[in-house]
């Protein structure tokens, strides 16, 4: 395996079985470690998307896959262009994902289309007692430090086995991870259908 730089600043939890994880991500564009750890699957970023612009990077393109609901509840942390990115995956059909986009000096932000974490979904998340929320508030009002740190000490505050991975620190010496690399064929598919639907919102575009 790699070395520990190889790995992005992102990390992924999932509830479900790695073999199936693994597959799921074989059908992704992005190259990944899948490591069970402490009754989570964790999937961490190992490159970026083998997809073409505006879909090539890595961090992105994980952060934004939508979740199948055999593999939620599902948590994921990302240090994306000095913001702290903190996406949770509810369980339930209908359930969509709540966003926390954080930057230094200002807290957290509002980004038009995405729907805001709130602690109680963290809480339901993770199967945290709401008696133990306080730290969380306060984590999430906060508007000092660095993307990494606030991430860290969420993961820390959450009780998750897997803060060491968000850097990449320990990732490929895992006795149980695995990288898993998209296909070709999967990666040509994502294009396809991207290709296609903005080909179809050219053409709306083109009939207002």
């Amino acid at each position: 395996m790699t070395g520990a730089a190889s790995t992005l600043p992102g990390l992924l939890l999932l509830q479900g079985d790695s073999r199936k994880v693994s597959s799921w991500v074989s059908r992704g564009t992005v190259p990944a470690y899948v490591v069970p750890v402490g009754g989570w699957t964790a999937v961490v970023a190992a490159g970026e998307s083998a997809a073409k612009a505006p879909y090539d990077d890595g961090l992105t393109m994980l952060a934004n896959r939508p979740v199948p609901h055999g593999f939620r509840a599902a948590v994921g942390f990302f240090a994306l262009r000095r913001r702290a990115i903190v996406v949770a995956h509810r369980r339930g059909w209908r359930t969509i994902p709540r966003w926390l986009v954080w930057e230094p000096g200002h807290g957290a932000v509002k980004v038009q289309d995405l729907s805001a974490l709130r602690v109680r979904d963290l809480i339901e998340v993770v199967g945290l007692a709401h008696e133990e929320s306080s730290t969380l508030r306060s984590l999430l009002r906060t508007r000092e430090g660095e993307p990494m740190d606030l991430l860290r000490d969420l993961i820390d505050a959450l009780g998750l086995p897997a803060g060491r991975m968000l850097g990449g620190s320990g990732v490929p010496t895992e006795a149980d991870a695995v990288l898993v690399t998209p296909t070709e064929r999967d990666v040509a598919r994502f294009e396809r259908v991207v290709g296609e639907d903005r080909a179809i919102r050219e053409e709306q575009e083109d009939l207002q």
